[in-house]
């Protein structure tokens, strides 16, 4: 008996050890806790006229992506004043994974070359396309599979139109997609700091948009010019439509001024400088417990 009430009293707090263990992780992420995102950055290069996609040009996106979600990019100073107070550091941030989904040492950077392009895994919320079509996320296709779940994977691909010129800068998933597509895709054009670039989306920010969204971010502006419908978020002033290129501040289009130097707007590279606290708290939601991205961050604990 005495030998019996031993092993049950080991066994209790072996099992008190397990749910405190448990306990540490959370249910609602913590405002002040730095979330570090794994990235798996998979080079699918066009192999009849392919880039060149060097290390460096990796790094110095992981470095933008860095800056910009940790409020230390030096043109945030351009925010305007009425919206200085809103500028948020989201406490999140980027490195390249160090070990694989089996456990292996990794670099974070896949390369592979193929006929594959960039619209080989454009999908919508329309289409009815097999996701088993999409051939961008088939390694036995030409492209490369999803590391799931505890990973962000970003696909470096072509996304030419007919004429060679750049048709699309990237697309991303929401939270909750299929994890075989779960990722961003982009153009090396508008890819980190280093050549190959394009004029106005030479500074990485197209990464930051998507990743945005990517996070459960929407645009800033409204759906179909509607000054009613926009982001979800309270701390965006609603704004009718989106702004290109480099606005001159102030604009206004629905009784008070656009923050069209937003991350989730459609400006140039130069001319986005910030997060709002708001669109913090939305894209942190999503690692709270019984949310699409929970895994990601258990699996950092």
């Amino acid at each position: 008996m005495k030998k019996f009430i031993i092993i049950f009293s080991i066994v209790l707090i072996y099992a008190c050890s397990k749910t405190d263990a448990a306990d540490n992780i959370p249910d609602v992420v913590p405002d002040d806790e730095i979330i570090t995102i794994p990235v798996v950055v998979h080079i699918v290069n066009y192999a009849p006229n392919p880039f060149d996609i060097s290390d460096e040009k990796i790094f110095s996106q992981i470095a933008v992506l860095n800056k910009d979600f940790r409020k230390r990019n030096v043109d945030v100073t351009n925010v305007p004043d009425e919206f200085v107070h809103l500028a948020a550091d989201t406490k999140i941030q980027f490195k390249l994974a160090v070990i694989d989904p089996l456990g292996n040492a990794t670099t974070g950077i896949i390369r592979s070359s193929s006929e594959v392009t960039g619209w080989d895994g454009k999908t919508s919320v329309f289409d009815e396309t097999a996701i088993e079509n999409f051939k961008l996320y088939y390694s036995d296709k030409g492209g490369q599979d999803a590391w799931q779940k505890n990973y962000l994977n970003i696909w470096i691909a072509d996304l030419s139109d007919r004429h060679g010129n750049l048709g699309l800068g990237g697309y991303a998933t929401f939270p909750g997609a299929d994890p075989r597509i779960d990722g961003v895709v982009i153009d090396p054009r508008v890819f980190g700091t280093l050549p190959p670039l394009i004029k106005n989306f030479d500074l990485g920010r197209t990464l930051t948009h998507e990743i945005g969204h990517w996070l459960n971010l929407l645009h800033i502006y409204g759906k179909d010019g509607d000054c009613e419908e926009g982001d979800l978020i309270d701390d965006t002033p609603t704004q009718k439509s989106q702004y290109l290129g480099v606005p001159s501040y102030p604009q206004n289009s629905c009784e008070t001024n656009d923050m069209y130097m937003n991350f989730m707007d459609r400006v140039n590279d130069n001319a986005m400088y910030m997060f709002t606290h708001g669109q913090k708290k939305r894209m942190r939601s999503v690692f709270n417990k019984n949310k699409a991205r929970r895994s990601l961050y258990i699996s950092s604990k």
